[in-house]
């Protein structure tokens, strides 16, 4: 007993726990009644398949990964055992809105959005304490660590994403810092299971896990190598591949189906239409037309992405000598790479998949911090400019008396019918500038990625 009262002092008296207080009350006042509307048919008929236990995937009833039910499940079905309500009202007056797409038909109630965003408090949580454990093993500033987690755990960009939005795509950051943590504490087991777990939440960390395991295979292949080493290398390398195909099989049924899935729906593509990459530009539909021209094209090159990571990889083992903290850098860079060549639309919530690891990295090289800032103001602001701020607000108007829908509804429509100066509409300049913006971000950080690469190696050299 004396034990846990000694524990409960030690966390209230430690340094970040007021800020997590502050923090998870400012979550909490987010989560009810603001959603980004048009996933919600996804969400719900997921959902209402998985908890009467059918084959979401079987059905293509959802396109999201399985880890998201099975984390979901528990919360819904107490929910549903209390014979909670989750039903969605129809919006009645569009006004023309959604011929546009601008307008959602329906809103979710908020105890629906409550229960969806309760597991990303948890791993938002457990991500910024990761944070804070890796910086601390990593510099000797003793005000590195708070400071850094606080740059996560109050993150404008990271809060819009996980409670305004509701995507799960915090999710994705956690299990690839988590990840990359243990990879540079030695856990190499442990390292691809988190990998791994993190695949079951989108395809993103397998594609990084896929060039780190090629690293811990033939690193040190820049030079001779003793055979005793080479076998310590393989080790190595089964451990973590061992441990991504751990977490992997028990879901493996669904994992097969959703990946089908994905690959069917990623080979059918037809559209890009901007975003925060090299298509920036594609949020124009004259410029979007001309890009879809080539999307067989832009296919093919991310299937053969594993392929290019694995050549790159081997490219690195040949000229650099792999410590901890270069593995660090190159799981960034390898999450980087993702995002040019995607064959959709870099949506901005793919940018959190990374940050995690920039500012982990800041604590070592603090210029990433400002690419930090540049890439979450460009996905904010791309965000907030598709439809405008309002469209999220679709909840606290059907809920509450603070906003009248049609109200709501008719200054979103007015928003998407402003003339655009290079466009047909603002919202379409908007998204080019800040995808062009994100971009310019996504390149820098890149550069610099393979540069301090490169400097360990001239260090080393001398």
């Amino acid at each position: 007993m004396q034990t846990i009262i000694s524990l409960f002092h030690r966390v209230l008296d430690h340094e970040i726990f007021g800020y997590i207080m502050i923090g998870l009350l400012l979550r909490l006042v987010l989560m009810p009644y603001l959603t980004w509307p048009f996933d919600l048919g996804a969400y719900r008929s997921g959902l209402a398949y998985f908890l009467n236990g059918y084959d979401p995937y079987f059905f293509h009833a959802s396109i999201y990964p399985p880890l998201v039910y099975f984390l979901t499940l528990p919360l819904f079905s107490i929910a549903y055992s209390f014979r909670f309500s989750f039903n969605s009202p129809t919006i009645s007056d569009l006004i023309g809105g959604s011929s546009m797409g601008a307008v959602a038909s329906s809103a979710v109630n908020p105890g629906f959005l409550v229960l969806w965003k309760l597991p990303l408090l948890c791993f938002d949580l457990l991500a910024g304490i990761v944070i804070y454990h890796f910086v601390k093993g990593m510099t000797v500033d003793p005000k590195a660590p708070k400071r850094l987690f606080l740059v996560w755990f109050f993150n404008p960009f990271t809060l819009a994403i996980s409670y305004v939005h509701g995507s799960y795509d915090l999710l994705v950051a956690f299990f690839i810092l988590l990840g990359v943590f243990l990879l540079y504490k030695g856990s190499y087991f442990s390292a691809g299971l988190s990998l791994g777990l993190g695949t079951l939440a989108k395809t993103a960390p397998i594609l990084v896990a896929l060039p780190l395991s090629i690293i811990l295979l033939f690193r040190g292949s820049e030079g001779s190598l003793s055979v005793s080493a080479l076998k310590a290398h393989a080790r190595d390398f089964l451990r973590f591949t061992g441990g991504v195909g751990a977490s992997l099989l028990p879901f493996a049924l669904l994992f097969v189906e959703y990946s089908y899935l994905m690959y069917e729906g990623i080979s059918k593509e037809i559209s890009i239409t901007g975003g925060l990459n090299q298509w920036f530009f594609a949020a124009d539909p004259q410029k979007s037309y001309y890009v879809n021209q080539f999307i067989g094209t832009i296919q093919t090159a991310f299937f053969y992405y594993p392929l290019i990571c694995v050549v790159v990889s081997l490219f690195f083992c040949k000229f650099l000598k792999f410590d901890q903290e270069r593995v660090l850098f190159a799981a960034t860079f390898f999450t980087f790479l993702i995002y040019f060549f995607l064959p959709i639309t870099m949506q901005p919530q793919y940018l959190v998949w990374v940050l995690p690891l920039l500012i982990v990295i800041s604590s070592l090289k603090r210029h990433f911090i400002w690419l930090l800032g540049l890439c979450s103001a460009a996905g904010l602001l791309f965000y907030l400019s598709i439809q405008s701020p309002l469209v999220f607000f679709y909840p606290l108007a059907m809920y509450t008396s603070l906003w009248r829908p049609e109200e709501l509804v008719r200054y979103i429509t007015v928003y998407s019918n402003i003339p655009g100066v290079f466009s047909r509409f603002l919202r379409q300049d908007l998204c080019t500038l800040f995808g062009g913006i994100g971009f310019v971000g996504l390149v820098t950080t890149t550069i610099l990625l393979i540069q301090n690469l490169w400097v360990h190696k001239n260090d080393e050299a001398k």
